[in-house]
């Protein structure tokens, strides 16, 4: 069941919890309210999710969805936009994350088609490209509200984003910040992914996680001991299954346990 978190008159959080695929792994979607319209970040990972998302919307009174803005080419953030870019809403990426978004999304797409465990999901999922790219930075205002998005570089992945609200102090972080769910390192770069959580210290006050509650800097403090605790357990083990082990006994309780086995192997290579 889909969960309304309210920030504040202006900001809703939307989210179906879990660390499943069918629950778009719990991520994090979050409704910003202008004058002009609402901007909508990581719209879920089917356009059925972003539909229950623009359902609830209309039940707070927010006005229709004028911007989508993607953090990262994941799909459990960024295939919902589907519903919208058919509309000729404007979906905003950087341009990294819109080539992964091509290179990747349609096989995906059409593997979850064919498998009937998840086909009525993503009967009407597409692949899409975003209409409006960027490199460094892409502002827009909502009417009377300034949204800035900004690239700080090759973290959870090359194309990442955050959306910052200055009037909120608000910071919307995609998955360079989690709460109580194991990081997904497929695509990381671990020297940026240290280096973001630095810069986003100094562009918000309060913070969005891509999964999990929203909270202060704490949040970020955590996150760069989590990154540090898993590096330093995957080097000390013997063997990637003791890895694993140890990681769920340090961080008993977090969600996508799934994400361990990659996350050994990133931190067992080499160091850059």
């Amino acid at each position: 069941m889909l969960r309304e978190l309210v920030l504040s008159d202006r900001v809703r959080l939307f989210t179906l919890g879990g660390d499943e695929l069918a629950t778009s792994y719990g991520a994090n979607c979050v409704a910003v309210r202008g004058e002009r319209g609402t901007l909508l970040v990581d719209p879920l990972v089917a356009p059925a999710h972003a539909r229950q998302v623009e359902e609830a919307l209309g039940r707070t009174g927010f006005p229709p969805v004028e911007e989508v803005v993607l953090t990262h080419h994941h799909t459990d953030h960024a295939l919902g936009a589907g519903l919208f870019g058919r509309r000729g809403t404007r979906v905003a990426a950087h341009r990294l994350c819109a080539l992964s978004m091509a290179a990747e999304h349609p096989a995906l797409v059409a593997a979850r088609r064919s498998d009937p465990r998840l086909s009525d999901l993503f009967s009407d999922a597409w692949p899409h490209r975003p209409g409006v790219l960027f490199e460094a930075r892409h502002r827009l205002d909502l009417g009377g509200l300034p949204v800035e998005v900004r690239h700080l570089g090759h973290g959870h992945t090359p194309g990442d984003a955050v959306v910052v609200v200055p009037a909120e102090g608000l910071a919307v972080c995609g998955d360079l910040v989690l709460r109580g769910y194991h990081a997904n390192y497929e695509d990381a770069d671990r020297r940026g992914a240290r280096e973001a959580l630095r810069d986003l210290a100094l562009a918000a006050e309060r913070f969005v996680p891509g999964h999990g509650e929203p909270g202060g800097p704490e949040l970020l403090a955590a996150q760069a001991a989590y990154h540090e605790e898993v590096e330093r357990l995957s080097r000390a083990a013997r063997t990637p299954a003791e890895a694993e082990e140890a990681l769920r006994e340090r961080f008993p309780g977090h969600l996508l346990e799934a994400a361990l086995p990659v996350a050994v192997r990133f931190f067992r290579g080499p160091a850059p």
